[in-house]
């Protein structure tokens, strides 16, 4: 039996069943020799037992008219969500009517204001994003194709060691199919280095502190426990490689982090560990989930980190900026304009990728017109909460469930986008214990980015860019339909592009 990958590919591919299990044999040897693996979901605490992510054996099709415009508009979407994040009336004024009802929400506009009120201490913040796109093709087989954006993730932007790999692996399959250099080189982008991304602005903040002699330290905020928890190794192992070990970094969950931190030193403010070593850079990689807050110390611990002068990525502002309800008002006329002034034209780009999205705290004609539409048709739209990840979100029948039992307070703190309809691709699905098929899916294409800048804050300084890179990206697949697709539960796998 011969096998072929995608009827969208530029260059044949076939090969036999015996040629196949052998490619796929060759694929997860390279996988655990080379990192692309993580713990297993029956010990998710232990690094000991590990399995190979979930991948596809061969890159996907993905528009290359449509990538290039997804990497070349990240720096503007840098600034644009650094500049949100000190707009402290905006950010206030937009989640008025979600705190009502999302007390999780609630929590993070409660700290935002404290800090607002008693001033902040540090201006300078870190943005380490991943904006996160769709192929939109509503017309099935019209190859006319569209970016849409999905989210954008301001905090424990993730899987960038997975998808630096993966794209390693998948150059390395094409050539041992006998698919010669120049094509390879011609469909696959040049390079992808989401970990130099991270690293390099996570060390550039650290070593643009003036801390004098003191050694000063990194602090990774985490969760307890993590699948996940090798590829933030990875950041980890870059910055000991750019520092030459220089730069110590530590881990603690936020329960930890109300044991052992402590504001002191020289101006009352410097967040300290043990009373003794400073911190000078916060990267969270938890601090995003209300499972990560299980009470009011982890609350307490966060507070006070946001009152420290370390440089904290994302901080408050950054993280509130990254809900969905900033991504509906975002859609709405002249907001993008308001904090890209000077760069009409990325203001145009940017909201080309925009899908429909509605907000939902008004009883006004036009919003129960929506409402109606989503509950007679709710195959066409997604119903999100304000949780980063796609945490929550309602599909189909469910969409007309909810929305036929909320009330308006519960309504508003929600939003209505529009349903993506993603361009469908073959591939090989290769997950852990399973057996591989070729199967119709959809991918999500990621662009991450890094900015680091001197906030322009009321009574302070004018604003100061002094990074804004962005330098790497990573697909997640799944079978066509399925709704929620995360790595971590197995729904999704780590992708590549083929450019076409």
């Amino acid at each position: 039996m011969d096998h072929t990958c995608a009827s969208r590919y530029p260059f044949p591919i076939k090969f036999d069943e015996e040629s196949l299990n052998k490619m796929v044999e060759n694929a997860v040897d390279w996988a655990h020799g080379h990192g692309l693996v993580m713990r297993t979901a029956d010990h998710k605490d232990r690094s000991d037992i590990c399995q190979t992510a979930p991948f596809t054996l061969l890159p996907s099709p993905f528009p290359n008219r449509l990538f290039q415009e997804a990497v070349n508009i990240q720096q503007a979407i840098n600034l644009l969500y650094f500049r949100i994040s000190s707009d402290y009336e905006f950010l206030v004024n937009a989640h008025a009517e979600v705190i009502k009802t999302d007390d999780f929400t609630r929590h993070f506009v409660e700290i935002l204001k404290h800090i607002h009120k008693v001033g902040l201490k540090q201006t300078k913040t870190l943005l380490i994003q991943r904006a996160d796109y769709m192929c939109d093709e509503q017309v099935v087989g019209s190859n006319d194709f569209r970016l849409r954006q999905v989210e954008v993730n301001n905090i424990a932007a993730s899987m960038g060691w997975l998808g630096e790999m993966t794209s390693c692996l998948h150059r390395r399959t094409l050539q041992d199919l006998g698919v010669s250099d120049e094509i390879i080189d011609n469909y696959l982008p040049p390079s992808n280095q989401p970990i130099d991304t991270i690293a390099e602005g996570i060390f550039d903040a650290w070593l643009g502190l003036d801390v004098g002699d003191v050694k000063s330290l990194i602090l990774f905020v985490v969760e307890d426990v993590n699948q996940n928890q090798l590829d933030q190794r990875h950041v980890e192992y870059r910055i000991d490689k750019l520092s030459a070990r220089r730069a110590k970094c530590v881990r603690l969950t936020l329960t930890e982090c109300a044991h052992r931190l402590t504001l002191g030193g020289t101006s009352g403010y410097e967040l300290l560990l043990d009373k003794n070593e400073c911190i000078t850079i916060v990267y969270f990689r938890a601090g995003y989930s209300p499972s990560n807050y299980p009470s009011e110390l982890e609350w307490n611990a966060r507070l006070q980190i946001e009152l420290s002068t370390a440089v904290k990525c994302p901080w408050i502002g950054l993280q509130l900026a990254n809900t969905k309800k900033i991504q509906q008002v975002l859609a709405e006329e002249g907001q993008l304009e308001k904090f890209l002034a000077e760069a009409k034209s990325d203001c145009v780009r940017i909201r080309a990728t925009f899908a429909g999205l509605w907000g939902l705290e008004n009883d006004d004609v036009s919003t129960q017109e929506i409402v109606k539409k989503a509950i007679e048709h709710p195959e066409r739209f997604v119903l999100k909460p304000q949780l980063e990840g796609g945490g929550g979100n309602y599909y189909g029948d469910e969409v007309s469930t909810k929305l036929k039992r909320m009330n308006l307070s519960e309504r508003a703190a929600h939003i209505l986008m529009e349903r993506i309809r993603p361009m469908v691709v073959k591939n090989y699905l290769i997950r852990p214990f399973e057996s591989v098929e070729l199967s119709n899916i959809v991918g999500e294409l990621g662009v991450y980015g890094c900015l680091y800048g001197e906030m322009k804050m009321k009574g302070c300084k004018d604003e100061r860019i002094m990074m804004n890179i962005s330098k790497g990206h990573i697909i997640r697949s799944k079978c066509e339909h399925v709704d929620k697709g995360g790595v971590a539960i197995g729904a999704a796998v780590i992708d590549s592009p083929l450019l076409i």
